[in-house]
């Protein structure tokens, strides 16, 4: 366990040595403790050893040990930044799913500035210390006037039901699980399409659009939805915060 003293732990996995051990320095000279690993194995060879990190810089690459380090990047809600040169970069199948059903991840194009690099960092590590959300039995997120009913992918606002399509829905449910916290557009595109974004790409846009009007997400609701230019969204209250807290709690199937 870590002392309240020490700084948080980044393990940084990357198939060239000088590159990884180059970004490694760079965490150490913003106070985190990092250490580099050439690739997956070498990292879940020290996780099963008792080692511990608060989160992961990652560059993957193609080899057989992503689906081990995806699967003990869930199990320990460690969080994933994914590194890549450019936006055509594709993951493999294995990071994918991590994406997908891990929650904690986010991309960045490389070269990245120090100060984009800690702010997508802080992101990261203030939803890791969000509540876990139960993976077990029929579930429903209830905030304030909206209900989300998630095996159903059906919300209700005010006891009526909004028409949402497919991706809206996953939109709007991770933003109201986030509440408060600004989600990328890279980690919303890998969420939602699977792949970084493109440049000039304007999906994720008329999707914040379409949800932000069927949900009537404006001022004078309580709840907004506002984009920071280049950043991404955030789902914000503007009444108090017990009026639209937000619990997940489970709900009898019929």
């Amino acid at each position: 366990m870590l002392r309240a003293d020490e700084p948080l732990r980044a393990a940084v996995v990357d198939g060239d040595a000088v590159r990884g051990a180059a970004l490694a320095q760079r965490m150490t000279r913003r106070g985190y403790g990092a250490m580099p690993f050439h690739g997956a194995t070498g990292l879940l060879k020290a996780l099963q050893g008792g080692w511990r990190f608060d989160l992961l810089l990652l560059h993957p690459a193609h080899e057989t040990a992503w689906a081990d380090l995806s699967a003990a990047c869930r199990l320990r809600r460690m969080p994933v930044l994914l590194l890549a040169e450019d936006s055509a970069w594709r993951t493999p199948p294995a990071v994918e799913a991590l994406c997908h059903g891990h929650g904690l991840v986010d991309f960045a194009p490389l070269p990245l500035a120090d100060h984009e690099l800690e702010w997508r960092l802080r992101a990261l590590l203030s939803r890791s210390r969000m509540p876990a959300r139960p993976s077990a039995g029929a579930q429903e997120l209830v905030c304030g006037d909206y209900r989300f009913l998630e095996d159903e992918r059906l919300v209700l606002r005010r006891g009526r039901e909004v028409r949402l399509d497919p991706r809206e829905f996953e939109l709007a449910l991770m933003l109201f699980r986030h509440l408060g916290q600004l989600l990328t557009r890279e980690f919303l595109w890998i969420a939602l399409w699977k792949r970084p974004p493109h440049e000039g790409a304007r999906a994720l846009n008329i999707a914040a659009a379409s949800v932000r009007k069927k949900l009537a997400l404006q001022e004078d609701g309580g709840l907004v939805l506002r984009a920071a230019y280049g950043r991404g969204y955030m789902l914000q209250e503007v009444r108090s915060q017990a009026e639209f807290a937000c619990e997940l709690v489970g709900y009898a199937e019929a």
